[in-house]
């Protein structure tokens, strides 16, 4: 009797236990969420682009595991309208934010007091996304342009903002809040690295020194990437991010290296500023598994992708799109999309320098105040050394219309502009950045 007892009990906790089991493969408990934006950092420059050098080992061993996208382009080439754009899904024409703090030399030496546009506060950012689902929220930034100034601090319960003093800097900050971040519960932690944004913070040594600029300038960013790929395998060591944790690696632009007679960015829409990086990094696989997917993609698809992912109430009037289909194999539509790009530089004494990017498949238009065009087949002349608008013109003009249209119809918000005297900090901070002399 006692036998059949103890039998039958142990036949009902093994079915507990299955059971607990089953609902817990169900429904796991949400994981963390680390959003990294590497300032200034093209896809180009990394191995698992294609890159030759070893620049990021350690992003190398995620990228492998994880998903990478293969083509992917950011809202725009300033720091300010591109990462409002990841934060709210929505393009710079859309959201209102399209200059910076980092204003151009000439504004900002004729006038310390100066204007800039925010986020709108009727919209819900990404970091709200979280909190409002019950997710701790801090964020960290090392480029002035990410502050409370232009909206940024929407969402979050604790957003720290520096001005480019490295990543090891920013490791230290985020170590000091790893008892409050680790506390209790799901967290959303934001880091935005700034190191491989000039002037750089890296010297070569005698021995790595060509005596070429050129050669020894993109040396000595590829140093920085590897700077910051070792500050983010620190952090990953530090808070245990090899479980229930999701990565997701990408940059607010790149950089142009003289690839059409220009350094910098800001200044232009081609690829070398707004192809990208974007990996999704889930240890526990799944469909995220080891891929990696050509469709064109957006930054901006960042927030609808997760929100898929992690089961939250679907936002509406996002102009980003859910990726989770595409990553599960279940769908191509991505392969179709348009996506656009937008540039506006305003400039002393002379009219605004406005550019316009349409992406479809592998044709890309790209249009310039007041009257300048462009047409690249990228799979044809990916490196867009010749302009084929020209002889291309139907197909520019198709992107064109096209771009047009969703101008006209998409919905639009009123950015509010709010005035900032820059202090003599705030001026050291941009001097750091070379934006003032």
């Amino acid at each position: 009797m006692k036998r059949r007892i103890f039998f039958i009990a142990g036949v009902l906790l093994i079915a507990a236990v299955f059971s607990f089991w089953q609902l817990h493969l169900k429904h796991p408990a949400r994981p963390n969420i680390v959003l990294i934006v590497i300032d200034t950092l093209r896809a180009d420059h990394l191995p698992f682009y294609g890159y030759p050098k070893e620049t990021a080992p350690f992003l190398s061993g995620l990228a492998a595991q994880g998903v990478v996208f293969e083509k992917a382009y950011a809202a725009s080439s300033w720091t300010s309208p591109a990462t409002a754009s990841i934060f709210t899904s929505l393009y710079p024409f859309q959201h209102g934010v399209t200059m910076g703090l980092l204003l151009q030399r000439q504004l900002i030496g004729k006038d310390q007091n100066i204007k800039v546009n925010r986020i709108p506060k009727e919209l819900t950012t990404l970091p709200e996304a979280f909190r409002i689902n019950g997710y701790r929220t801090f964020g960290i930034s090392d480029n002035f342009n990410i502050s409370e100034h232009q909206g940024f601090e929407q969402g979050f319960d604790k957003l720290l903002g520096f001005s480019h003093r490295g990543g090891p800097f920013i490791n230290e900050q985020i170590l000091k809040m790893k008892k409050e971040i680790l506390a209790e519960g799901q967290y959303f932690l934001y880091i935005h690295y700034n190191d491989p944004h000039r002037p750089y913070r890296i010297s070569l040594e005698e021995s790595e020194k060509s005596g070429r600029r050129l050669a020894d300038m993109k040396a000595t960013y590829d140093k920085e990437i590897a700077l910051v790929d070792r500050c983010i395998k620190g952090l990953y060591d530090e808070f245990g991010w090899s479980q229930n944790t999701m990565l997701i690696i990408t940059a607010d632009h790149g950089e142009e290296m003289n690839e059409k007679g220009r350094f910098g960015h800001g200044k232009s829409l081609f690829n070398t500023v707004i192809h990208v990086p974007l990996l999704f990094y889930y240890p526990h696989k799944g469909p995220f598994g080891g891929r990696r997917l050509a469709a064109n993609v957006s930054t901006m698809d960042i927030l609808p992708t997760l929100v898929s992912f992690l089961d939250f109430p679907r936002m509406k009037g996002l102009s980003g799109q859910n990726l989770m289909p595409d990553v599960k194999k279940a769908a191509e539509s991505a392969n179709d999309r348009f996506i656009y790009s937008h540039l506006h530089v305003k400039r002393e004494g002379r009219d605004d320098n406005l550019q316009k990017v349409c992406l479809h498949k592998e044709h890309k238009y790209i249009f310039r105040s007041p009257d300048k065009h462009w047409y690249y087949n990228l799979k044809e002349d990916p490196n867009e050394r010749r302009n084929r608008f020209s002889d291309g013109r139907k197909t520019a003009k198709m992107l064109a219309n096209n771009l047009l249209a969703y101008e006209k119809d998409c919905p639009r918000y009123h950015a509010a502009s709010i005035d900032i005297e820059l202090d003599k900090k705030g001026l050291e901070q941009l001097r750091t950045l070379g934006y003032v002399d």
